[in-house]
């Protein structure tokens, strides 16, 4: 069964998920969404409103789909969770059957890419909740807490080592001879092969971090943030999160540039805002928060960086060749990408200083 804006409905009523006076009186509207899934946006009333997810029947899906579901339930039935699960949206429904899902819908929220998008000001106290919630999230789970069902799994792009270039994104030229480049970089792939060694099966981590799984919310206050897309959800390193957001300030500038002038280094007028000497602030904000939050102490905050810039080095190559995969093609944007990722693996002190604005003593050795 494949749910559609037509059938949607008589899905919902079944499940008796659906007020059926609001509907009488008019009160139901469905608003598709263009993803790789199918999501349906329904707005019955603001208050009372869905968000429903229905992922493809396969292997792969099929265990995306069992993961989020299985994060949402950590999250609910386990009280070491309570701070994150008020920054998740409530899961209301779900259905193994068929891949569907359904959340209470967060309406009137953007996504993070759109706020900044539309705001053009990177507010520190949203960066400080960005850190508060994925400190939140980063917690050992209680030895009685049953954490069987997640696969403790390394990201792909960790375990380019192990597999010939080609087996990655079946049938796609373009992200082969990438991967084949990357593997055959010294620098590319023993830093990578280093980051697999050093992984921590530690901490409850969301897994997909970037700004367009983070929702602002309007509120009295301003705004409020709440985390979505738990399907990478796994026990893991904690520090592939952090990444994950810091990558979201480097792909957003990297990947704004003009494709057709490959030489060129000037965003257009409309991206000039996400300039990264503009973002740097909100970057050092979150950063320095997260870190206070979880006490780490003084001493390890080096190496904490290095790692931290190494490992949004690895995200933003697997951004950019999860990008190529979409496009079928090789973009300027795309290799501006894979070459600040060897620049930062090759010399991560000079991009913590360019790209955040952080420096460190050239006398610390990592690891």
């Amino acid at each position: 069964m494949q749910l559609t804006p037509e059938t949607v409905y008589q899905y919902l009523h079944k499940r008796q998920l659906i007020d059926e006076d609001a509907v009488v009186k008019g009160h139901f509207m469905v608003h598709p969404v263009n993803t790789r899934n199918t999501i349906l946006k329904i707005i019955v009333q603001p208050e009372n409103s869905l968000f429903v997810k229905q992922m493809e029947k396969d292997l792969v899906a099929d265990g995306l789909f069992r993961r989020e579901i299985d994060a949402y339930t950590l999250l609910k039935n386990n009280t070491e969770f309570s701070s994150i699960a008020t920054h998740v949206p409530k899961l209301l429904d779900h259905d193994g059957d068929h891949n569907i899902m359904v959340t209470e819908l967060l309406y009137n929220a953007k996504n993070l890419y759109e706020h900044y998008m539309l705001t053009k000001n990177f507010d520190l106290n949203l960066a400080r909740e960005q850190a508060a919630i994925l400190s939140a999230c980063h917690v050992v789970p209680d030895a009685r807490t049953d954490t069987s069902m997640f696969p403790k799994a390394l990201p792909w792009v960790l375990q380019l080592d192990q597999y010939n270039a080609d087996q990655f994104f079946v049938n796609n030229e373009a992200s082969t001879s990438i991967i084949q480049l990357i593997k055959e970089n010294q620098v590319l792939q023993n830093t990578l092969i280093n980051l697999a060694v050093s992984w921590n099966y530690t901490h409850f981590i969301h897994g997909d971090i970037k700004w367009i799984n983070f929702m602002a919310i309007p509120n009295e206050k301003g705004f409020t943030q709440k985390l979505i897309d738990w399907e990478l959800a796994d026990i893991g390193d904690p520090m592939w999160d952090v990444a994950g957001l810091l990558q979201s300030y480097v792909s957003v500038w990297l990947l704004g540039f003009d494709n057709n002038d490959p030489a060129g280094y000037k965003l257009p007028e409309y991206m000039q805002p996400y300039d990264i000497k503009n973002t740097q602030s909100s970057a050092q904000a979150f950063l320095y928060e997260y870190m206070a939050i979880q006490q780490y102490p003084e001493s390890s905050h080096s190496y904490i960086l290095i790692r931290m810039i190494q490992l949004t080095a690895a995200r933003i190559i697997q951004t950019s060749l999860e990008g190529i995969t979409y496009n079928s093609k090789i973009e300027a944007n795309s290799m501006r990408c894979i070459q600040l990722a060897f620049n930062i693996m090759n010399d991560p002190f000079m991009a913590l200083q360019e790209l955040f604005n952080i420096k460190l003593q050239q006398d610390y050795v990592p690891g």
